[in-house]
């Protein structure tokens, strides 16, 4: 039997079935080429400045409803013993990126950009995900029209004692570095590091100078219109959380799990969708979107199973795997309101009183 336990430690933050790539081809993006929908000209979201509802191109306004889909660290795919193995991953490249496409709609990623290679993958999460490397996230932004924001220059554990000189470095020179590979987006927003306290001086001095938001956590994942005028600048992020399933009468409901207590079902963002308002901006990260059950990893110690029709029987054994069926939902839900804009932070900042451009 599969031991459902985590192996090693992680911090308490964290499609249809994915292509399986072969790992010597380095997936579909590893060469630099994205798999690119018939639509992708027409359909994906609309560049900075110009989001689109459904599709509708509108302009930046306090009054609309907003929701960004986040990728904390573009997390492309999962590693085992930090080699690229796609099976049961709905992979960004092959499967998120063309499915938001057909949805008119792409998605915003974090890079940590001192870590990022120029083709490589960057090795994560104690060697069970992979981040995109510079040629993949470039690939993304001209095929999909995604958007990248910081995720600091090196992931420091230990913003609150960085000198002035390091915490610069860590923040407008990782967005500077960003704008230097030609990515859009790249001042919208910094992702600290979430397993530590927000670091306030920070984000008031070079957080709010070159970034319309800092990121912090928060379960209501809302951000009011008024933000875009009050120091320092927070905006709020929800993340799609694994973790035991929600049937108390089923074995995977005190199955070990790491950095969540309970899988939250996909009811949960739909509510939230729902009661967005004008002048409000939902903010909903991911990391590695999972399919199926998972495979026999030797190394790789993430379980899950999404094969069920009821969702109180999805379950992951870790904060950063969610069920990329119920992900879908969501997004369908986000659809089927017909009035919400999908777009990046930049752009939101825009429409809530921060500036457009940063130094």
């Amino acid at each position: 039997m599969t031991s459902l336990i985590r192996h090693g430690s992680r911090p308490l933050l964290a499609l249809a079935a994915a292509t399986c790539v072969a790992a010597g081809t380095i997936g579909a993006l590893g060469a630099g080429a994205a798999v690119r929908p018939a639509s992708a000209g027409s359909g994906a979201a609309g560049a900075a400045g110009t989001p689109r509802a459904r599709g509708v191109s509108a302009a930046p306004s306090a009054r609309l409803r907003y929701v960004t889909l986040f990728f904390s660290r573009s997390e492309i795919t999962a590693g085992n013993n930090c080699l690229p193995d796609d099976q049961g991953i709905a992979r960004l490249d092959t499967t998120v990126a063309p499915f938001l496409a057909s949805m008119r709609m792409s998605a915003t990623g974090s890079l940590v950009t001192a870590k990022t290679s120029k083709t490589a993958y960057e090795c994560t999460h104690n060697g069970d995900s992979l981040s995109v490397s510079w040629t993949q996230a470039t690939a993304l932004a001209q095929t999909f029209r995604w958007r990248f924001v910081s995720a600091t220059a090196t992931y420091p554990f230990n913003l609150s004692r960085l000198t002035p000189t390091k915490a610069r470095a860590e923040t407008c020179g990782s967005a500077n570095t960003l704008d230097r590979h030609g990515l859009p987006g790249a001042h919208g927003l910094i992702a600290y590091p979430g397993a530590q306290a927000p670091p306030t001086g920070i984000q008031a001095t070079d957080g709010a100078r070159c970034f319309a938001w800092g990121r912090i956590y928060d379960r209501s994942g809302t951000t009011l219109a008024s933000a875009g005028t009050t120091p320092p600048f927070w905006q709020n992020t929800r993340v799609f959380n694994g973790g035991p399933c929600n049937d108390p009468s089923a074995r995977c409901y005190t199955i070990p799990s790491d950095g969540s207590p309970r899988y939250e079902e996909p009811s949960s963002y739909i509510a939230m969708i729902d009661a967005l308002q004008p002048g409000q901006w939902l903010s909903l990260q991911a990391y590695v979107l999972v399919t199926g059950k998972n495979p026999p990893y030797t190394h790789n110690g993430t379980r899950w199973n999404c094969t069920s029709a009821n969702p109180d029987l999805h379950w992951t054994n870790d904060v950063e795997r969610y069920c990329y069926n119920d992900w879908q939902q969501v997004v369908h839900a986000i659809k089927a309101r017909g009035n919400i804009v999908v777009t990046d932070p930049l752009t939101v900042g825009e429409a809530f009183g921060r500036p457009s451009t940063y130094p």
